[in-house]
């Protein structure tokens, strides 16, 4: 407060200092410029540390420069240099800026995409969509590297499709991986046959102990045509295999609920309408879930030409699991009459 006050004063002598000389300029018919030049850089002097210490405190420093540049701009703007100065300083001292208003965005890193398992949480970051898009836009091929390691999180019924579109990737690292993942897939499923073809090869195994086994390995085997692992011969070898151990599986059990819906998947693959339909029927009245029959009830019915009976199928259809499916949603509402809601 003392020095706000030291300087007002000294503000105020510099002033009256460049009135005087303003005056003398105006009214004097004979001025004297030497001893009015001298007045006016008396008064810049004197204008130049009252100024300064009306600044705020972290405008004060360097003092050598700030009062040198003070005194320049005094002396070369003779009174409108002054009071120009001391307007802006008194303005600011008794009429402060407002802050700037809160910023509305916020600004986030990047995120990486996880790759490891430790990385991961509960929840996954990153869905097949958004992997998906990053291989078709993004133009990084780091990034489309990293989305091909984060598939491996994924389930496999989703992760199979995202990696099939990293085969087409033009960067070399990114094709090999893709490879790489499917290979190791295969050689899994592979692997997993194997044991269970050694089990059904013991002489000694229960009938019970088989039955479970025949049904293993035929879910095995259609989980690897669903995943699209195979095609052409291979594809048709494996659909007839898968059918032969399910009809063992069947034999011992013929109202297994999950043998008749895997026979009719197997059967709908192999374009036989007429079994497929008949095992989904059984396997609904045996307890299998309507989610689960009705929509391959209603695939049968529309190859088969029976359009009324696929939108009877779709409208009996959950509209919960419709929205937990969206495509099997779009689907449902090109057939019914308005979409589910």
């Amino acid at each position: 407060m003392v020095r706000y006050g030291y300087g007002l004063v000294l503000c105020g002598i510099a002033t009256a200092l460049e009135l005087f000389v303003v005056g003398s300029v105006l009214l004097l018919r004979s001025p004297q410029p030497v001893l009015l030049l001298l007045l006016h850089a008396l008064a810049c002097f004197v204008a130049a540390p009252g100024l300064h210490s009306l600044m705020p405190p972290s405008q004060q420093s360097p003092r050598p420069a700030g009062l040198l540049f003070l005194f320049t701009l005094t002396f070369f703007m003779p009174l409108f240099g002054t009071l120009g100065m001391l307007g802006g300083l008194l303005a600011e001292r008794h009429y402060p800026s407002l802050p700037p208003p809160p910023c509305i965005w916020q600004s986030l890193a990047l995120s990486e995409l996880p790759h490891q398992a430790g990385a991961f949480t509960a929840r996954l970051e990153y869905g097949d969509g958004a992997l998906s898009a990053m291989l078709r836009y993004c133009p990084d091929p780091e990034r489309r590297l990293a989305a091909v390691m984060a598939v491996r999180h994924l389930r496999d019924a989703n992760d199979t499709e995202v990696v099939r579109l990293a085969l087409t990737d033009t960067a070399d690292d990114v094709r090999l991986l893709a490879y790489s993942i499917l290979d190791h897939k295969e050689q899994a499923f592979n692997a997993r046959q194997k044991d269970l073809l050694r089990q059904l090869d013991s002489p000694t195994l229960p009938a019970d102990s088989r039955t479970q086994l025949e049904k293993r390995m035929a879910q095995t085997q259609f989980e690897l045509i669903e995943l699209g692992l195979c095609a052409g011969e291979v594809l048709d070898y494996l659909l007839l295999d898968a059918r032969r151990h399910v009809d063992r599986a069947l034999q011992s059990d013929a109202n297994d609920r999950e043998s008749l819906f895997l026979r009719g998947c197997i059967a709908l693959r192999q374009s036989d309408l007429a079994i497929a339909e008949q095992a989904f029927l059984h396997a609904q009245v045996r307890g299998m879930s309507l989610e689960a029959v009705l929509p391959r009830l209603a695939e049968i019915a529309f190859r088969q030409r029976r359009f009324a009976l696929v939108t009877q199928y779709l409208q009996a259809i959950d509209p919960i699991c419709l929205r937990a499916h969206p495509r099997l949603s779009g689907i449902a509402a090109h057939w019914l009459l308005e979409p589910p809601k």
